[in-house]
């Protein structure tokens, strides 16, 4: 066989395994509405920060989040797509990770800061026996700024060298034992504001990480009725066929957009020292739309943000 007629072959497979025309069905057949504002929803988290951002000093001093930040836009994208193609264990995986990787971008975010790490409380109080010390990942910082002063405004420069600081902590079984799980840095980030105005309402561990772990984590530990055969015996369809299942595309849809209506208030606020009058006029245009996508932190957060 041809190398090109073996190229359409495996493409044309290809296109058929993607489940393309279950999407043109779950667009029929879910609420429409739902999914419309949850895919908007997502792309507005994208461009807020481009607009934010005024120059290259800005970008270098909030790469930290940006670059995850950019990896969560992905992540959101394709877990919206496989929700869409009726593989619904694989878009709250990915779901579930977009969330994490906001979370994990604010903290580290946070954590290049003199002003966050000087006043991180909850993740100072969790030590872990390192060499016969207890030390908690702000004593691990502190002991690496001491040996070298100059990295207190590296950071402040160019957040995104704090990855480069903690790549060890990744590399010693030992050393990540002070690394903080999802829950500190929920209660962390809401020590520091990060969450506002959610915080102001309900309280962030529940609203954010209890919904991280009970509702998404069930699919990454694929909790019986959380893998696609047991949610087609659930709905009563064929089992060993991907069929869309409305009921399931709809909840999927209500859960994408919480994650993004938390992650667009997380990202507000890591980007609030940024504005200025022009992009809190933007902003106030933005309004229009980000208010009727009924994202009603957000929109609470941007009604409210200063300008310098």
């Amino acid at each position: 066989m041809a190398e090109k007629d073996i190229f359409r072959k495996a493409f044309s497979q290809c296109l058929e395994e993607l489940g393309i025309p279950n999407i043109a069905i779950s667009l029929q057949k879910c609420d429409f509405e739902k999914i419309r504002k949850a895919h908007n929803s997502v792309h507005e988290l994208m461009i807020i920060p481009t607009h934010l951002i005024g120059s290259s000093e800005d970008f270098q001093a909030k790469s930290a989040y940006l670059l995850y930040y950019n990896e969560a836009f992905d992540q959101a994208h394709r877990s919206l797509l496989e929700a869409l193609s009726g593989y619904y264990n694989a878009a709250y995986t990915l779901l579930r990770n977009t969330l994490e990787l906001i979370l994990k971008g604010a903290f580290w975010e946070c954590m290049a800061h003199k002003k966050y790490r000087g006043n991180a409380e909850v993740i100072r109080k969790e030590r872990a026996k390192v060499e016969n010390h207890k030390i908690s990942l702000v004593d691990w910082l502190n002991e690496l700024i001491k040996q070298k002063p100059s990295i207190v405004d590296e950071l402040e420069k160019t957040s995104a060298g704090i990855y480069d600081k903690i790549s060890p902590l990744f590399e010693d079984e030992t050393l990540r034992k002070i690394i903080p799980n999802v829950r500190s840095i929920v209660e962390q980030l809401s020590d520091w504001g990060i969450f506002d105005p959610i915080q102001e309402i309900v309280d962030p561990v529940e609203y954010v990480y209890d919904f991280y772990y009970r509702e998404l984590s069930a699919d990454v530990h694929v909790a019986p009725d959380k893998t696609n055969i047991g949610r087609r015996l659930l709905a009563e369809k064929e089992l060993f066929e991907i069929e869309v299942i409305p009921d399931e595309l709809n909840k999927y849809a209500e859960d994408l957009h919480r994650v993004i209506d938390i992650g667009m208030v997380i990202e507000l606020n890591i980007m609030e020292d940024l504005i200025n009058e022009e992009s809190k006029k933007w902003l106030n245009e933005r309004l229009v739309v980000i208010t009727e996508l009924e994202l009603n932190y957000a929109s609470t957060k941007i009604v409210g943000m200063p300008k310098r």
